[in-house]
């Protein structure tokens, strides 16, 4: 009996230490025991970029209040198709430009008169420096595109990890709840201020006009001083 009675008020401890914590903070709590665990895994499964350090003790400083903004996937997934459909159409304006250079060779080759053969060559230089801008507007544009996809697997990802929803995430709608942290941070080196970014993501799903069950993840990790000089 007396065995049941200590782990009854040990529960009743744990439920009110954690309901007296902020949401980010039970993040970072978890965080911080899975760093102290070397669980990588874990941590994996709870940050973007998770950053691993021999510490000895961590402290959250302070957490500004809570920015809601609109989800951003759906217009992400739009810039992407735009993007895709201006790359493919790239390839066909190159492949003009080629096919246009191919042609005034051709004919170089089958002139006789020297006249024709200056103009022609005129052309052929004209031609070249066209395909040259056009095959750079192509690569800009795979470029684009590259970079646009990333961001769109990143927030897919993000989204997952936050709701544990990986399908048609661009059909919820809903908000994206960001919390910034500084935690100061204890090692061996002495005290040292972090930057932690979380967010979650209040997906409603439209069949169920329901929230979805979420939690925060953290985004980023980054030195405060890094983080106010923009790095």
């Amino acid at each position: 009996m007396k065995k049941i009675f200590v782990l009854a008020a040990l529960m009743m401890l744990i439920m009110i230490t954690t309901s007296c914590q902020k949401p980010e903070e039970i993040t970072l709590s978890k965080y911080f025991q899975a760093m102290k665990a070397k669980d990588r895994d874990t941590m994996a499964s709870m940050a973007a970029e998770p950053m691993a350090l021999e510490f000895k003790s961590w402290k959250l400083v302070s957490s500004e209040d809570p920015v809601s903004e609109d989800l951003i996937l759906q217009q992400l997934m739009t810039s992407l198709a735009e993007i895709k459909t201006k790359k493919d159409k790239q390839i066909g304006v190159v492949k003009d430009k080629k096919d246009a250079l191919d042609l005034l060779k051709t004919k170089l080759g089958e002139t006789r008169g020297s006249r024709q053969k200056a103009e022609l060559k005129k052309q052929i230089d004209a031609g070249e420096q066209d395909v040259l801008a056009e095959t750079q507007n192509y690569k800009q544009a795979q470029m684009d595109y590259t970079q646009m996809k990333e961001q769109v697997e990143v927030e897919k990802k993000m989204v997952t990890m936050s709701t544990s929803i990986d399908q048609n995430q661009e059909l919820m709608t809903g908000k994206a709840i960001t919390v910034k942290s500084i935690v100061r941070i204890t090692t061996a080196n002495g005290d040292k201020d972090y930057v932690f970014l979380l967010r979650k993501y209040n997906l409603i799903n439209p069949l169920t006009n329901k929230v979805s069950p979420n939690r925060f993840i953290i985004l980023r990790i980054q030195p405060k001083e890094d983080y106010e000089q923009g790095k």
